[in-house]
């Protein structure tokens, strides 16, 4: 969920911040998906028997590592046509295609590796990222921010930025998630070369 892009260990730039916890992943998937795509998460809820669906995370992970094709595969198409639609301000489907999911057109790979991280708690422990923030200091850091990001919101990015003295927050308005939203990679590109510009000034 987060595209970073390194320059060394004099600076960093980052698209959007994850930080792997369970928290981020149930306030998308549990809290903001049905308040904003009430019918697209009743499509992702219907892929799972009713007795799962109280645990919808868990019952896509493990769908998603199982070795049975007709388990993951529907549960891959599922779970990566949902992320899309979240990740787009504006999307040009608001549903999943039920009828599709067991098509022969090829799975995502993204869901898989996200499984297996999620499933393991992304190999880290509770908050560690936030709380080993310490290590970043004295390296300036710029993080570009959709304001509308719907997987990664705006809040997360900017408890990261009050914790890393040396960083900046850069929101771009009418963008979400998406490298692709309109102005998020020509915010991308300008940090860079701003940060490039401060480094080797």
């Amino acid at each position: 969920m987060r595209k970073r892009i390194p320059i060394g260990s004099r600076g960093s730039c980052c698209a959007r911040t994850f930080l792997g916890t369970r928290s981020e992943l149930e306030g998308a998937f549990i809290d903001v998906l049905p308040r904003f795509y009430p019918d697209l998460n009743n499509d992702f809820l219907k892929l799972l028997p009713p007795e799962e669906r109280a645990q919808p995370l868990d019952a896509y992970w493990r769908r998603l590592l199982d070795s049975d094709p007709n388990v993951h595969g529907p549960a891959a198409r599922a779970w990566g046509d949902t992320e899309r639609i979240l990740s787009e301000h504006v999307s040009g489907r608001v549903r999943l295609d039920l009828n599709s999911q067991n098509s022969t057109r090829a799975l995502p790979s993204t869901p898989f590796m996200e499984a297996h991280y999620f499933q393991n708690d992304c190999f880290m422990r509770p908050g560690q990222l936030m709380a080993e923030t310490g290590r970043l200091s004295g390296i300036p850091g710029i993080i570009v921010q959709g304001r509308y990001d719907l997987l990664c919101p705006p809040a997360t990015s900017h408890a990261l930025g009050a914790l890393w003295p040396q960083s900046e927050v850069r929101f771009v308005e009418g963008a979400g998630h998406s490298l692709y939203d309109p102005g998020v990679r020509d915010a991308v590109m300008k940090a860079v070369a701003d940060l490039a510009s401060k480094i080797n000034g």
